[in-house]
């Protein structure tokens, strides 16, 4: 019987494992073989604890397309069988620019899941008025709360604009008192206190409850990216809390994490969170790489960087449930000394028109001005893999470095090697606009089932 299940599963999954006799022949063992293939697992043809763990995820089907090329079947045809664009089918799997695929040939496309970031304050409409041209383009909408939906008005706002979109809303919880530049760029010290204080976790969990009320809320993100060596059981306790809230409302768990490097003996042993467990727990595992990486001069990671850092991971947690958070606006980043003169002005991420101490993240559209105001253009940086362009900002000589779509199709290149489920895009509205046609030519977007919410009363927090 178990063989005639999984004899099942791979036919649901595209594959040809022969008849449902319940044999573990060969035709079976090589489907098997072609799954390990396409998921990155070792390949062995052995259907091992890891398979069937991948075999009952149900997030795997709902993800993966696949279809057998008939005879005399035309690329248009595959590629309205599995309803994209046949540019995105050629490159999917490889086709020629000019032919048929062969008969029999088994077709596969993933679809990626696009995750945008709407931040609070003057931001917000920006933001907002990009999703409403680019909805088609989008899996989810990530709100950023400042509190509970009491505290919070705007947030609420949003989301309703956002499903009226006919998106699915994702409300963030920072733990932090203020929401940050970007997802990673964490108060000192902050998680740690509402890790280690009773008082502080329970106002987490009653305004992720308060949330799970709000009709057009799918589901929460909590942002633990601030998360360091030795409280990865307590944040894993957190996490599991909030999880069982979240399951008996109807909603989903999305974790936010660091990105760290795992490679090399002291990577190995400073990992203290249970990843297995973090990727059973949370829907949605949002691994945030290191604003900066150290070095001569301060600069974001390249994409080898980030290619250390996300390999084993990938090992860990099934990576069709990860998303890479990926900061689409311009990073401003100041250097050690503050030059004299005039100088270009530099406002806050919330708008408050107060200059930014340090690092900071602006629209596309204001650094072009930045770079024109000093005449200068934007060189390609190979050890960050993006372009970057140096001139005065509130004093100071700052390296401003851009999102292009060279450097996003490196990024979304490793996504797909890895068989990552998608991107988090930080500070949506301050893109590059040409950013979307890429997104468009290269991906299928996932576009999630609607969540039923609970019939639970939705007015205070449950009892335990």
């Amino acid at each position: 019987e178990r063989g005639a299940a999984l004899q099942r599963r791979l036919r649901e999954l595209g594959y040809d494992p022969g008849a449902e006799d319940g044999i573990y022949g060969h035709q079976t063992a090589e489907a098997v073989r072609d799954l390990q293939r396409d998921l990155g697992l070792r390949v062995d043809g052995i259907a091992g604890p890891r398979v069937m763990a991948v075999l009952a995820d149900p997030d795997l089907l709902d993800m993966r397309r696949s279809h057998t090329a008939a005879p005399g079947e035309t690329l248009a045809d595959a590629a309205r069988a599995l309803g994209v664009a046949p540019q995105v089918l050629r490159r999917a799997c490889g086709l020629a620019r000019r032919g048929s695929p062969a008969p029999g040939q088994r077709l596969v496309v993933w679809e990626r899941w696009v995750a945008a970031e709407v931040k609070p304050g003057a931001g917000q409409g920006g933001a907002l008025r990009t999703l409403g041209r680019r909805a088609a383009l989008v899996s989810a909408a990530a709100v950023v709360a400042r509190g509970a939906p009491a505290d919070d008005p705007a947030a609420g706002e949003a989301a309703a604009a956002v499903a009226a979109l006919g998106l699915p809303v994702w409300v963030t919880l920072h733990t932090r008192r203020e929401p940050a530049l970007v997802p990673g760029d964490e108060e000192p010290g902050r998680l740690q206190r509402l890790l280690h204080r009773a008082r502080e976790r329970e106002d987490l969990v009653t305004r992720a409850q308060a949330w799970c009320g709000v009709a057009p809320v799918a589901g929460v993100h909590v942002d633990l990216s601030g998360l360091r060596f030795g409280d990865g059981p307590r944040a894993l306790g957190l996490v599991g809390r909030l999880a069982d809230e979240l399951r008996s409302a109807g909603r989903q768990l999305i974790v936010s994490v660091p990105l760290r490097d795992l490679s090399g003996l002291w990577g190995r042993v400073a990992n203290d969170l249970d990843w297995e467990a973090l990727g059973r727990l949370a829907a949605r595992v949002v691994l945030v790489p290191p604003l900066l990486v150290d070095g001569p001069e301060p600069r974001p990671p390249s994409p080898a960087e980030l290619r250390r850092r996300l390999r084993p991971i990938t090992r860990r947690v099934s990576p069709w449930r990860c998303l890479v958070a990926l900061p689409v606006g311009a990073l401003v980043v100041p250097q050690a000394s503050p030059e004299p003169g005039p100088h270009a002005s530099l406002e806050t991420p919330q708008g408050q028109g107060e200059p930014a101490p340090g690092l900071a993240v602006v629209s596309y559209p204001r650094a072009a001005g930045l770079a024109r105001a000093a005449r200068t253009r934007p060189q390609w940086e190979e050890a960050a893999g993006r372009p970057v362009f140096r001139c005065p900002v509130d004093g100071r000589e700052s390296a401003v470095w851009l999102e292009n779509r060279t450097s996003l199709a490196v990024k979304l290149e490793l996504v797909e090697a890895l068989r990552l489920g998608g991107v988090y895009l930080s500070a949506v509205g301050e893109e590059d606009g040409r950013l979307w046609g890429l997104l468009e030519e290269r991906w299928k977007v996932h576009k999630p089932a609607p969540v039923a919410p609970s019939e639970s009363p939705p007015d205070g927090p449950r009892a335990r």
